[in-house]
């Protein structure tokens, strides 16, 4: 197992009522506890919106809180309930709305001992009984998993490190992030979106020295890879890449890239909305909605950027039954 300490508080912060049930010992960790964390890693990483940084300078009383807790000043119990008082300051003082259990749980992973922080909800449900019989139930509605955070606690006080704390936001939460990125006095260390656009405004520029059909496939599969990559919660390496997609370029895209631009990231963290463009494009109005593959422009697909007008043929046997009321 590797959860090896973990505990849950209730906080509740509606409509001026402010309340909070602390625990006062950690949980007693069975496979309960370690299936729970396992629900959760995946929705987490499966996250398109997750942001990479570090403490801020004028970091406050979170990072204090775990700077203490680090030096064995609190354990875990007195850590993550100072946490949660504070937490509930700030909601009032900001009149945020929140509902919902508090999971603080350590990870024993190689790459350093984690401390995930999520804030689950739970929903009504119905279950059967012993005795065979309908009964009502509560249970977590992990997909309703609200605020996510990821701290690496082996790098919080390494010199040079950026890139310890992993936050993420659920569904509708808008009003939550301004206020948890200030209580956990995070900073942004990771432009995503800047690393993604520049990797593939190379492999653009790699992919015109092959055939036009080919190129735009080439994007799309390293699309794609850098995709999965987000999925499984790893980093894009470019030269892994070069070798696992085959090329029809005379030389390799590392090997480009070597020459073109020396000082990229040999690693990055992809940003899935920067890569749906080389997969398919798509767009919605009101009336109207498109999506189509990137292979399919320039082929039985042509946009003309002046007039601002996109040519479609070969149009799918559906529509043109639908189109002639057949």
């Amino acid at each position: 197992m590797s959860v090896s300490q973990a505990i849950i508080h209730r906080l509740t912060r509606e409509s001026g009522d402010k309340s909070y049930s602390l625990s006062d010992k950690p949980l007693d960790l069975t496979d309960t506890e370690s299936r729970l964390l396992s629900e959760i890693k995946p929705l987490f990483v499966r996250r398109a919106s997750k942001r990479y940084g570090c403490f801020s300078n004028e970091a406050d009383v979170f990072k204090g809180l775990v700077v203490n807790w680090l030096g064995d000043t609190l354990n875990l119990v007195s850590f993550s309930q100072k946490t949660i008082e504070y937490l509930a300051i700030a909601l009032e003082e900001q009149d945020v709305e929140s509902d919902g259990y508090w999971l603080f749980a350590v990870d024993e992973q190689e790459a350093g001992r984690i401390l995930w922080l999520a804030q689950l909800r739970q929903r009504e449900g119905i279950f059967i009984n012993g005795d065979n019989k309908p009964d009502a139930c509560e249970y977590i509605d992990f997909s309703k998993l609200g605020f996510c955070a990821t701290l690496n606690l082996d790098q919080v006080h390494q010199p040079g490190e950026h890139k310890f704390l992993t936050i993420s936001f659920g569904f509708g939460e808008r009003p939550m992030q301004k206020l948890m990125m200030d209580f956990l006095s995070f900073t942004d260390t990771v432009d995503t979106t800047a690393d993604t656009e520049r990797f593939m405004s190379l492999v653009e520029d790699y992919s015109r020295d092959m055939p036009e059909d080919t190129g735009k496939r080439y994007q799309k599969e390293v699309a794609e890879y850098c995709i999965e990559q987000v999925k499984n919660g790893e980093a894009v390496n470019y030269r892994e890449l070069s070798g696992e997609i085959e090329s029809q370029a005379p030389t390799g895209l590392d090997r480009y890239i070597e020459e073109r631009d020396p000082e990229l990231k040999e690693a990055f963290i992809p940003d899935r909305s920067s890569l749906k463009k080389y997969i398919r494009y798509s767009g919605r109005s009101r009336d109207v909605s498109i999506s189509f593959s990137n292979e399919s422009l320039g082929k039985n697909i042509t946009f003309d950027p002046n007039a601002g007008t996109l040519t479609l043929s070969e149009l799918p046997a559906a529509l043109v039954k639908q189109l002639k009321g057949e």
